[in-house]
């Protein structure tokens, strides 16, 4: 692994925490030492030490680095969003394909291995993860959402608890390659993302949609979904 490079205008703090990215994503807790990082970056561990009183600092800024970095790419789908053209439906799979991106990059499947494999470890590293400020997702949800309804607008129905069933569309579409990504080496390409995505959505969508004769689809008053760990 090469060493890191300090671009002119960034400093030995920038050097030392992308270092501490690059060797903690991939090695682990237990696996990166002060001095590892302090070689990494280029510096001496003086200078490490002078920055972070000790790993756990480090580990703590790295997993904040990690979470603020897919916090900002989820963001930006608003963006991205406010200038799309098309159906709703052309503008849903866009929108989880992009979502599929930022949760399958490599940095990002590294952030959430780490995560795993240190969250139920030594009490002072899960007391780090557990104050961590996490990916607030609830923007794409509600980007999703609204598409839903823009979607039973365009034919004809309402949409029941769209927020609830954006998140199981963002479920049912990104959290599969995600764990794809983090149990193995695989790697989807761009148009097998696309395939993967569009093919889910439009039979998504198609579920959702009366069909004559038939009752209405519906959550129950009491179904809160999702029933894992809140997305929003």
């Amino acid at each position: 692994m090469p060493r890191a490079k300090r671009s002119g205008g960034r400093s030995k703090r920038d050097a030392v925490l992308d270092a501490a990215v690059e060797l903690l994503l991939v090695n682990g807790y237990d696996g990166t030492s002060m001095d590892a990082v302090a070689a990494r970056a280029g510096v001496s561990k003086t200078t490490v030490y002078a920055y972070y009183e000790d790993k756990l600092e480090l580990f703590k800024a790295v997993l904040q680095h990690g979470s603020m970095e897919l916090g900002e790419r989820l963001r930006g789908l608003r963006q991205r969003e406010g200038s799309a053209e098309g159906s709703a439906e052309d503008r849903l799979v866009d929108a989880l394909v992009a979502a599929s991106k930022a949760g399958t990059g490599a940095q990002a499947i590294a952030y959430f291995r780490v995560l795993i494999a240190e969250h139920n470890r030594r009490r002072e590293i899960q007391s780090v993860i557990t104050t961590l400020a996490m990916p607030d997702v609830s923007d794409i949800i509600s980007i999703i959402a609204q598409l839903l309804v823009a979607y039973g607008s365009e034919h004809g129905f309402e949409v029941d608890r769209p927020e609830a069933h954006a998140s199981m569309l963002l479920r049912m579409t990104v959290s599969g390659i995600e764990f794809d990504a983090l149990i193995s080496d695989f790697a989807v390409s761009g148009e097998l993302l696309e395939a993967h995505v569009g093919y889910i959505v439009r039979v998504f969508l198609r579920g959702l949609r009366p069909i004559a004769g038939e009752q209405d689809l519906v959550l129950k008053p009491d179904y809160d979904y999702p029933w894992g760990p809140a997305l929003g």
